[in-house]
């Protein structure tokens, strides 16, 4: 009778089962570690009545090719001391098939979980029985990180639903309240059906579900781990979320296989490797951009060109003599991790309504116009009902927007403003708020006792922001109802009622972005807020004056 311990199964199942769930779809098809020269799962175990001696840790037993002693053990039947001598042959059957993967996990680490990979994999022991009919399960929730990283999970679940200052917090409101001219100046986009200031990270998924306006599937990548996990990649034959897939097929998936995700949705996977406890991005048109454009395409000196994805991530995690990220590996993983959702994307069927897009111009304003006219003849948002021309509607152009600030240019990250060190938890909060509400612990690491001062000039800039915003949506509406009125009763000139509505829908793009899209009021990059905002008024200027107002 062969006895195999429960440790034993699990040192076995950790590298096969991390190794299925990243790189092979959650397990080969084929049994390709466990064929040659050996049986799989709990079979391969053999106790000393056969030729074997338990190692501690494992017993050893018949692997795949080349199968091994556990540690200090001695080989078992019909196996061999393996090549590191320091794996249980059960570990070096998994790592047969998942090589990549339990090669990553042994540098990190998540060597060191007791219970191997059943921490986080569920059905280890059925997986391991029959890999090619019973897949991995992959658990994208927060709470099978909490069990050894509770701190980072209640931080990252926090909100005080306030005010951060005079603008933005985690408090739900309609942003018309803020913007009342919003729903007719969009004329007509979806976001004039429901447009609400965002809440705190633990309410991403929900607060998404929840609006009124029609929703698809791209945009969950930003909402949900496991939708921009599994994008568009086939996993055993089968996509589980792509293009085809429908909004409300890509929720009900959610709310059977990673139900407690509902309501956050992303999860610590979005930004860390689970295998190498690295970080990472996995937005995969963001990593098509940067591979194209670079880490920085609008700083010569900082901007990186990596040559593949693994180049990528080798950047985001490099370490200095000491065994520490050096500062530039700081500054890009504190960035692209957030710059996965925090940046402009075009995601839907558009106005030719023939496909959904999924792609990251990765680009500043002053590029977008010519960059969507030339892809998409400006066909990718909307056609706005006033002035029937085709518009470009922002998402989330944080990252841009702060590229070539002071902060930027100075080598600070989103991380270094949005996640404070914490005492309570040990490392770094992931409570991702504004750093008003956290001065001493954001903005004191770099201006010590002035930190307060700089805070007070900061509010100034999104003051004067705010203000010329303002004037510029007062202005905009005065034109749109000048140019609607022009339909039912004419009265200016075609030539001149033609250029002023390419005016108008530049000036529109340009403070739509600045301030209502992205969302610090100014204070990313005060500037170029500045500088966006004066070129929407003279826009608007030009076209008042065509409209003889």
């Amino acid at each position: 009778m062969m006895h195999f311990r429960t440790r034993d199964l699990l040192m076995c199942v950790l590298p096969a089962l991390l190794a299925a769930s990243a790189v092979n779809g959650c397990g080969d098809d084929e049994d390709s570690g466990g064929s040659t020269g050996g049986k799989a799962g709990a079979d391969s175990g053999t106790d000393s009545s056969t030729g074997g001696t338990a190692g501690s840790g494992g017993g050893a037993g018949t692997a795949g090719t080349g199968g091994g002693a556990g540690t200090g053990g001695g080989a078992g039947s019909g196996g061999s001391a393996g090549a590191d001598g320091g794996d249980s042959g059960t570990q070096l059957q998994c790592n047969g098939c998942h090589v990549a993967i339990s090669d990553k996990i042994s540098k990190s680490k998540h060597t060191a979980l007791g219970e191997g990979c059943i921490s986080c994999h569920a059905n280890g022991a059925a997986h391991q029985a029959a890999p090619s009919t019973t897949p991995a399960s992959v658990d994208f929730t927060l709470d099978v990180c909490a069990k050894c990283h509770s701190a980072y999970k209640d931080s990252y679940m926090k909100d005080d639903g306030l005010k951060a200052g005079s603008y933005g917090g985690s408090i739900k409101t309609s942003k018309y309240l803020d913007f009342p001219k919003y729903q007719h100046l969009m004329g007509g986009h979806g976001f004039t059906i429901e447009y609400n200031e965002e809440r705190a990270h633990a309410f991403m998924l929900k607060d998404h579900r929840e609006i009124k306006r029609k929703q698809n599937m791209v945009c969950l990548q930003c909402k949900s781990t496991p939708v921009t996990y599994y994008f568009n990649e086939q996993r055993r034959g089968a996509y589980l979320f792509s293009m085809e897939t429908t909004w409300d097929q890509a929720i009900a998936s959610i709310q059977t296989n990673w139900p407690s995700t509902m309501d956050h949705g992303a999860a610590c996977t979005q930004c860390h490797d689970p295998h190498g406890t690295s970080f990472r991005v996995i937005r995969k048109a963001m990593i098509k951009s940067i591979l194209e454009r670079g880490t920085d395409p609008y700083d010569p000196v900082k901007n990186v060109v990596p040559k593949t994805e693994a180049a990528l991530m080798a950047m985001m995690n490099e370490k200095d003599t000491g065994g520490k990220l050096t500062a530039n590996a700081r500054r890009l993983a504190g960035t692209l991790t957030c710059a996965q959702c925090h940046v402009e994307y075009t995601c839907g069927p558009g106005i030719d309504k023939t496909v959904l897009r999924d792609d990251f111009p990765w680009r500043k304003l002053k590029d977008i116009e010519d960059y969507y006219k030339v892809k998409y003849n400006t066909q990718q948002d909307w056609k706005h009902s006033g002035t029937d021309l085709p518009g470009i509607k922002a998402q989330h152009p944080e990252t841009e927007f702060f590229w070539g600030s002071k902060h930027d240019l100075a080598g600070a990250a989103c991380a270094d403003c949005h996640m404070s060190k914490d005492p309570a938890v040990t490392g770094t909060s992931h409570w991702f708020t504004s750093p008003y509400k956290q001065v001493a612990t954001t903005c004191g690491k770099c201006h010590g006792s002035n930190a307060a001062t700089y805070v007070t000039q900061m509010q100034g800039f999104q003051d004067s922001t705010w203000n010329q915003a303002k004037t510029v949506e007062t202005l905009l509406d005065q034109i749109l109802t000048k140019i609607e009125a022009e339909k039912v009763t004419p009265t200016v000139p075609a030539n001149n009622l033609t250029e002023a509505k390419n005016l108008f829908m530049r000036a529109l793009l340009w403070w739509e972005w600045t301030i209502v899209s992205e969302n610090s009021t100014g204070a990313h990059n005060p500037a170029e807020a500045k500088t966006n905002l004066d070129l929407a008024a003279a826009e608007a200027g030009k076209a008042k004056t065509l409209l003889g107002l």
